[in-house]
């Protein structure tokens, strides 16, 4: 039996669901935390520990079956509801910001009629967890950090470059970081400015919906799962 391993990654669980070929599903779910206090000191290593564990926790469930094996697994719409800034060696510097006394940085956007300005370009509402407000944040109230940040990845982001040595993200995905102007289809010049960020700070921006990836050895020995295992982004 062939089997299909959804993920739904955010900061407070990663939930996975198992799906034969006949459609019959088995869900789980990994807390990550559960209070405010708690997600206010969860790591990049956390999401990503918890997110290899909950495959190894789905791929149990098939070893009493010999024949039984995880074919593909597809992430499905991980959260953006979080902001991680890295060295240049891609080490986190911080636990993740997910948007803890941010709307202050959304209302003076707003009275200063930029808000308008980047939700007619980005096709979506500015928020106070959107990565382009956490890291006006990140700018004025942790300067330390921000110096020492070359690069900012969402949990899509950290996850997939941690698991296939790729920082990139797609079109859709860039736009709700408020700082991608869907109708030139760059990185917005006017978000830059504002985060004093530079292109090179971010992600490569493309399309992988039709592609396919593939997981390490090392990452295939934690998890249980086949190397041949094949993985989806969507």
């Amino acid at each position: 039996m062939k089997y299909t391993l959804t993920i739904d990654v955010s900061l407070l669980s990663v939930k996975t669901t198992l799906i034969d070929e006949n459609n019959a599903q088995r869900q789980h779910e990994l807390p990550l935390a559960t209070t405010d206090a708690e997600r206010a000191t969860i790591t990049p290593d956390q999401i990503y520990n918890q997110t290899l564990a909950a495959i190894k926790e789905a791929n149990k469930l098939l070893l009493d079956s010999p024949a039984a094996k995880i074919e593909e697994i597809i992430f499905s719409e991980i959260s953006l509801d979080g902001l991680m800034p890295l060295d240049k060696d891609f080490e986190p510097l911080m636990p993740v910001i997910y948007g803890q006394d941010t709307q202050k940085y959304v209302d003076a956007l707003t009275m200063n009629g930029v808000t308008g300005q980047l939700q007619r370009k980005m096709g979506l509402s500015l928020l106070d967890r959107t990565p382009f407000v956490l890291i006006l944040w990140l700018k004025n109230e942790q300067p330390d950090v921000y110096e020492k940040a070359v690069h900012y990845m969402s949990l899509q982001n950290y996850i997939i470059y941690r698991l296939f040595g790729k920082n990139i993200i797609s079109r859709a995905y860039a736009a709700r970081t408020g700082l991608y102007d869907l109708v030139t289809d760059e990185w917005d010049i006017q978000a830059l400015a504002l985060s004093g960020l530079t292109t090179t700070a971010l992600p490569e921006v493309t399309d992988f919906s039709d592609q396919t990836f593939t997981i390490s050895d090392e990452v295939a020995t934690r998890t249980g799962i086949s190397v041949l295992t094949t993985f989806h982004l969507k």
